[in-house]
């Protein structure tokens, strides 16, 4: 065998193989989105955190496969942009299972509580325990309807956990006006 015939026995492969995931990244990127990605554009999160930097891809899971048996959606983020990137925030839809309810009834780990959140839909709250590695703001628990929310948000710097609690209820709203 020639080494032109040997060079593509072994580049062929490699090139039908680019080819296909080129075409796999093209219609995953006008599949759907997922119903919580759905809830509120990039262009919204922008403007609720008033960080025009995420980016204009979204990730999420769908439905069945997020927390709670919902969908989630993911802005930004260290895994969308490594290095200067915007704090991944974290938003889970969760249709028909009461999981905001059910929340209210776990028993929490020592050290942790739950702080009740006026004004954000038909219920919320925050459950925060104390965690010194991660750098995540509490989830937000919220119910709506016959539909829950769980958002949250990464830390960092300047932002602080009281900052990030702001953003996250200001997230949640929208999503909320959304759902009602």
């Amino acid at each position: 065998m020639s080494y032109l015939a040997r060079t593509l026995f072994f580049i062929a492969p490699l090139l039908v193989c680019g080819a296909f995931s080129e075409l796999s990244m093209g219609e995953q990127a006008k599949k759907a989105p997922t119903p919580a990605c759905a809830l509120l554009s990039v262009a919204e999160i922008r403007k609720i955190t008033g960080r025009d930097n995420y980016p204009d891809h979204v990730d999420g899971d769908p439905l069945g496969e997020g927390a709670g048996g919902g969908s989630s959606c993911q802005y930004g983020g260290e895994s969308f942009m490594p290095g200067d990137h915007p704090p991944m925030l974290s938003l889970v839809l969760i249709p028909g299972k009461g999981w905001t309810e059910k929340s209210r009834s776990f028993k929490l780990r020592e050290g942790c509580k739950r702080e009740s959140v006026a004004g954000v839909g038909d219920d919320a709250f925050f459950e925060s325990c104390p965690n010194l590695k991660l750098k995540r703001s509490a989830p937000l628990y919220v119910k709506v309807g016959t539909n829950d929310l769980i958002v949250q948000l990464d830390i960092k710097a300047p932002a602080t956990e009281a900052s990030a609690r702001t953003t996250v209820i200001a997230v949640a709203k929208a999503a909320v006006a959304k759902l009602r």
